[in-house]
């Protein structure tokens, strides 16, 4: 079984692999590509030149790994190799804030330091790609009428207010 794997913003069009082989008795071969059933069909086949090229997007937190069938025949004989490909992350999603809206009323007695709130995001990407980081932008809004001051400060690795 052949293995390799391919970033999942691999452009579409782009040539994965070349099969190659040759019939003993010197006779024309022609190359296949066939999946498993039920996944879709990511790649395609020259059958003369045996070129791989990808015709759909990838999306490695849909479908991570590949499972396809390729093939060399000569017309009477046909040898088939099963190959497997893993999609390898690409920093493409972005961070969502769960349990939103969000909204916080914070008594006027609370003490400093105190926590008022946990914020939780999700990145769906592996690896670095995936950590999140929360900032709060440095402000400081005043609205007299209301009685609000908001003093926004960036929080450190990690997500409680």
């Amino acid at each position: 079984m052949a293995m390799f794997s391919i970033s999942e913003d691999t452009e579409v069009g782009t040539q994965l692999y070349i099969l190659n082989g040759t019939d003993p008795e010197g006779d024309a071969v022609w190359f296949g590509l066939t999946f498993q059933k039920g996944t879709r069909e990511y790649m395609r086949v020259d059958p003369k030149s045996g070129n791989i090229t990808l015709i759909q997007e990838l999306d490695r937190e849909k479908q991570g790994e590949i499972l396809a069938f390729v093939s060399i025949t000569d017309g009477r004989n046909k040898v088939v190799e099963t190959i497997r490909m893993f999609v390898t992350d690409a920093n493409d999603e972005r961070p969502e804030f769960q349990n939103l809206p969000f909204t916080v009323d914070v008594a006027e007695d609370t003490e400093a330091g105190s926590s008022i709130y946990r914020v939780q995001a999700v990145d769906k990407d592996i690896g670095s790609g995936g950590s999140v980081n929360y900032y709060l932008l440095v402000d400081h809004v005043h609205s007299p009428g209301s009685g609000s001051y908001i003093e926004e400060h960036v929080l450190k690795q990690g997500g409680t207010l």
